[in-house]
């Protein structure tokens, strides 16, 4: 009969000085590109605001001197929900950026685990994203197939 620790980990990761350097790399350009991609999408909510029921003239050079006036209208939905995108894969790459950091500090593989999770969580939403993306690309594309047959 065999006995076996049912308590060990499938993998076990062990971390040399190479694997920590491009971790704790690879975790602060996470860290960094989560809090600008954060801010960009805050200043695009922002900017929708401030943009809200603005005019613009076009003027045109020619022999009629015509001008247009159109109002702006930003779209406020789409940038919230831009936000809101933003706001979940700012948290799974700060997640994976903070408690790899600290996992490599203190030596702990289990956050380093937790932290690569993280990751993991990122690249599964970006992924369903991507999968929404191109069925609703698919959907317009069929749209826009049958009403060119009619």
């Amino acid at each position: 009969m065999d006995t076996h620790d049912t308590n060990q980990p499938l993998f076990s990761l062990r971390i040399n000085d190479n694997l920590r350097m491009h971790l704790r790399s690879a975790a602060v350009v996470a860290g960094i590109a989560a809090i600008l991609s954060l801010s960009s999408s805050l200043l695009k909510v922002v900017a929708a605001f401030m943009n809200k029921n603005k005019i613009t003239e076009y003027r045109y050079e020619g022999f009629n001197q015509t001008s247009a006036s159109v109002e702006r209208t930003s779209n406020i939905a789409g940038a919230i929900f831009t936000l809101i995108i933003s706001f979940l894969l700012f948290y799974f790459l700060n997640r994976f950026a903070a408690r790899t950091k600290a996992g490599l500090n203190a030596n702990n593989i289990e956050t380093v685990n937790s932290g690569l999770g993280g990751l993991s969580g990122y690249m599964v939403t970006i992924g369903i994203l991507l999968i929404i993306c191109f069925a609703f690309m698919l959907l317009l594309l069929v749209v826009a197939i049958s009403a060119g047959a009619k």
